[in-house]
């Protein structure tokens, strides 16, 4: 119990460390915004890029394994 107190005091002490970014919480308008959204989209975008490349590969392994079982 000692260290649930003892987390929550120190939460509280440092949460004015703990803000959120510009995107979140700063003006939709503002250039260094807008800019933050649009790394965002595009890391996004890379991430999904690869994830389902990779998917992809999978399924081709996938299909060769059962073509090799049919085979031999």
């Amino acid at each position: 119990m000692l260290s649930l107190y003892r987390s929550i005091l120190i939460v509280f002490f440092i949460s004015n460390f703990l803000n959120a970014c510009a995107v979140c919480y700063g003006s939709p308008d503002d250039v260094i915004t807008i800019g933050m959204r649009m790394a965002i989209l595009t890391l996004l975008g890379f991430i999904v890029s690869v994830l389902i490349g990779i998917l992809f590969v999978i399924r081709h392994f996938m299909k060769q394994s059962k073509l090799n079982e049919l085979k031999g």
